[in-house]
C-alpha cells in the first residue's frame, strides 16, 4: 500500500532507503531509542509502515513489552527482562528459517506475563524495536541500525546519556521536536 507523502513519511523513506542500501538482505534489527515524550514508539510504527510499503516485511516490538514485574524492577536497564527479550525475540529472530518469535512477553498495565503469540517471518525481514536504554552496555551491539529520537520535550536519564553518548553512537539521530517535520541531526566529533 502506498502511503500518502508528507514530510514525515518522506523523511522515513530516506532512512529506510539508507538502511536497505547498507543492510540489504537477511533478518535485520533496527532499534529506535527514545525516552517518554520523544515519540519513539510512533516513529517506529511509522518506520515499520514505510518498510512494508517498500516491500520489506517489517515487524514491531517494544522493549516496554519485556518489562520485569513491578516488584522486581530496578533503575535504568534493570527494569527490562533482557533474558526473556533475548530468548523469545532476539535469538529466534536471528535464527531465521521457521523459528518462531514473540514480540511481547509482559503486560505492563496488568503487571502479568502476556499471552504467548508466536510469529514467523520470511528470511528477509526487519524487526523494529523501540525503547529507552537501547545503547546500554548489554544491548549496544545487537542493532544493525540504531536511531536515537531526540525531542526537546522528552526528559532522559542524564547519566545514561553521558555514558551511552547516543549523539555519537547511534546510526542516525533524529530531532522530533516537530513530529510532522523530523530532522536529521549530524554530530560533528572532529
Amino acid at each position: 500500500m502506498q502511503l500518502v507523502s508528507t514530510p514525515r513519511i518522506d523523511f522515513l523513506r530516506g532512512l529506510r532507503d539508507e538502511f536497505v542500501s547498507n543492510y540489504g538482505f537477511g533478518r535485520r534489527i533496527v532499534g529506535v531509542e527514545g525516552f517518554p515524550g520523544s515519540g519513539a514508539g510512533a516513529f517506529a510504527d511509522d518506520l515499520s509502515a514505510v518498510f512494508d510499503e517498500g516491500g520489506v516485511p517489517a515487524f514491531r516490538a517494544s522493549l516496554s513489552d519485556f518489562l520485569l514485574p513491578r516488584s522486581s524492577r530496578g533503575a535504568r536497564e534493570a527494569a527490562y527482562d533482557e533474558s526473556t527479550f533475548r530468548r523469545v525475540l532476539l535469538d529466534p529472530w536471528r535464527l531465521a528459517g521457521s523459528a518462531g518469535f514473540q514480540t511481547s512477553a509482559f503486560d505492563a498495565d496488568r503487571d502479568v506475563p502476556a499471552l504467548s503469540e508466536w510469529k514467523t517471518a520470511p528470511a528477509d525481514a526487519v524487526m523494529i524495536v523501540d525503547g529507552a536504554y537501547l545503547l546500554g552496555s548489554s544491548l549496544k551491539g545487537i542493532w544493525h541500525f540504531l536511531i536515537y529520537v531526540d525531542a526537546q520535550q522528552a526528559e532522559g536519564d542524564q547519566a545514561y546519556l553521558a555514558e551511552a553518548a547516543p549523539f555519537f553512537s547511534a546510526s542516525a539521530v533524529v530531532d522530533t521536536s516537530d513530529p510532522e517535520l523530523p530532522k536529521r541531526v549530524l554530530s560533528d566529533s572532529c
